[in-house]
């Protein structure tokens, strides 16, 4: 039986931060077994890597200050020869010898010693990093097989593992959307402008939800300057009282604001979940946890207060007894104080004080909670920086101990940073509870891929791969599936994005001259324009692809027009351009 979460905060420091990292490093033990890769054979490689680069170290310090050394004294060699031109007539025939003769020794001595010194030693130096090239290539050949193990999902199952409640899905499937959809209330507008460009979903206690980043494009405003020198003249008296001309000069400057396409990123929690269903509430963050004394806090708790004994209004809002709750969870725009009571009962205000607070295990208040009836909305700090696509590349290295210590210190960070991320939703008890009661998304229905994985498929492959010839901004990728048999679809990917034009706008500006001039502005014009290409996706089903030895995992080729690019983007999709 799976025990419920009550205290994400106090479950992860007792349970789940150590479970995690014994079950990453049995994971680590269990693939490295697998590859049958020689530990003693590549410590030995990678020792020899680190002495060949300290001798490489010594080899270029020694070869630059040989190679100082000559310049100075080719310096001083022409300053000898510069000098004994300017006083050969006004010295001794003994001095003029003296000088000609250091200087014959000083070119002996760079000739047959400095310079064949230098070549020594950059012969050296190079002789090192070719060891060094050498030894890196045969490290790397020596790690191939466990490099070849690492997957998409690896992560995704650690975390299963210790968090048994939250499951991963192996792609975003039609199934999972129409469910979001059609027992939730999600509505596809959000995707009208965004494109995704990364998704995971799954399920927690049966409710699913998605982690996704997405990147959207918005018509902001630019600011164009120009500018133009005038000169005039001018007559003034001189002091004999004579009238004399005075030149004059201005620069004028202008400016034009013009629409410029802005594109942004972010990675949001989306999450389903039938509680408190008519429920809607936007909670914001705040710099008021650990701040209880503060006199902002005491500023917001007497605004609350005073929100709360507004009777007339239409908002029903009502203090709760936890005004320490109500103030760091402020979120006087509810609109249901029952479903609110039924879905934050004491022990969740505990919980979530409990997160907001902590900075040590967790990140403290770092996310926006947003509730819209069934579907929970959270954008948190921490996840914004955190790449969730956990391309296997990550984990790739030629050294054992420091893949070892990569591949720890990498998924530790992940799992941190997504269990904090869910960590808002497993503070509510009502959330793992409440279990569906149909099961639209049933096993036993073929899983199909949606367009939110075709989008993040479009955007890993690299929006250059369709966007048109005349676009000069980043592209907002959207797909369309052409057509499909059984689980192999054809999906097109149209990249939007805006060409340019260069207007120049004359702006008049008067002038201390008295004239209007015309200041140009030279300012870009976005127009939009459409790029198209096509990605041929082929669906492995998990039960399938379980069956598969990883050292067996097909890659993806893409043909392209002037070469062949090759790649792995999930475990169970494989895809090819068009």
């Amino acid at each position: 039986m799976i025990e419920d979460i009550y205290d994400p905060l106090e479950q992860y420091q007792k349970v789940f931060k150590e479970k995690f990292r014994q079950i990453c490093l049995d994971t680590f033990k269990e693939l490295k077994d697998l590859s049958k890769v020689d530990a003693a054979q590549n410590k030995k490689t990678c020792d020899l890597i680190r002495k060949s680069r300290k001798d490489l170290e010594v080899a270029q310090r020694q070869l630059s200050g040989l190679r100082f050394l000559c310049f100075l004294l080719w310096l001083l060699f022409a300053g000898g020869i510069t000098y004994l031109i300017y006083v050969w007539q006004t010295v001794s025939f003994n001095l003029q010898a003296g000088i000609i003769a250091a200087l014959f020794l000083l070119v002996v001595l760079l000739l047959a010693f400095v310079h064949p010194n230098i070549r020594k030693k950059k012969h050296n130096r190079d002789n090192l990093q070719s060891v060094i090239d050498s030894n890196v290539r045969l490290a790397w050949n020596q790690m191939e097989p466990l490099n070849k193990l690492f997957d998409w999902d690896i992560l995704a199952r650690m975390v299963t593992r210790t968090v048994p409640r939250i499951e991963f899905d192996p792609f975003f499937t039609v199934q999972r959307l129409a469910d979001l959809k059609t027992r939730y209330g999600w509505s596809d507008s959000f995707n009208t402008d965004r494109s995704v460009i990364v998704s995971h979903s799954g399920l927690i206690n049966g409710n699913p939800f998605v982690f996704c980043r997405t990147r959207k494009m918005e018509m902001g405003e630019k600011t164009y300057s120009g500018s133009l020198t005038i000169t005039w003249t001018t007559m003034v008296p001189s002091g004999n009282g004579r009238m004399v001309p005075q030149h004059h000069s201005q620069v004028l400057t202008a400016c034009v604001t013009a629409p410029y396409p802005q594109y942004y990123e972010k990675t949001r929690l989306i999450y389903g979940n039938s509680a408190a269903p008519d429920l809607i509430f936007n909670r914001r963050q705040n710099d008021l946890a650990n701040n209880e004394d503060s006199l902002k806090f005491k500023r917001t708790l007497k605004k609350l207060q005073k929100f709360s004994r507004n009777l007339t209004d239409d908002s029903n809002y009502t203090m709760m007894t936890n005004q320490v709750f109500e103030v760091l969870f402020n979120t006087k725009d509810r609109n249901d104080e029952q479903q609110f009571r039924l879905l934050f009962t004491p022990l969740a205000q505990s919980s979530m004080l409990s997160l907001l607070r902590d900075e040590k295990e967790g990140y403290g208040d770092d996310f926006d909670f947003c509730k819209d009836k069934k579907i929970n909305t959270i954008i948190a700090d921490h996840l914004q920086n955190l790449s969730i696509d956990t391309d296997p590349k990550m984990y790739h290295g030629y050294d054992l101990d420091d893949i070892e210590k990569n591949f720890y210190s990498l998924n530790a960070e992940h799992f941190r940073s997504l269990y904090f991320g869910l960590a808002p939703l497993l503070s509510i008890p009502m959330y793992q509870q409440i279990r569906p009661v149909e099961d639209i998304y049933g096993i036993d229905m073929p899983q199909r891929s949606a367009f939110w994985e075709h989008e993040s498929l479009a955007n890993f492959w690299g929006e250059e791969h369709f966007r048109s010839k005349d676009c000069v901004t980043e592209c907002i990728l959207k797909t369309q599936e052409l057509d499909r048999q059984d689980n192999t679809c054809r999906v097109q990917v149209s990249a939007h994005g805006f060409g340019v034009i260069q207007r120049t706008t004359y702006v008049p500006k008067l002038g201390m001259d008295g004239r209007m001039h015309q200041v140009p502005v030279h300012w870009d014009e976005y127009y939009p324009v459409v790029g198209t290409g096509d990605i041929n996706i082929k669906e492995v089903s998990p039960q399938a692809d379980a069956t598969l030895n990883p050292l067996e995992r097909v890659d993806f080729i893409a043909n392209q027009t002037d070469s062949v690019v090759k790649g792995q983007y999930r475990r169970h999709i494989t895809s090819h351009l068009s």
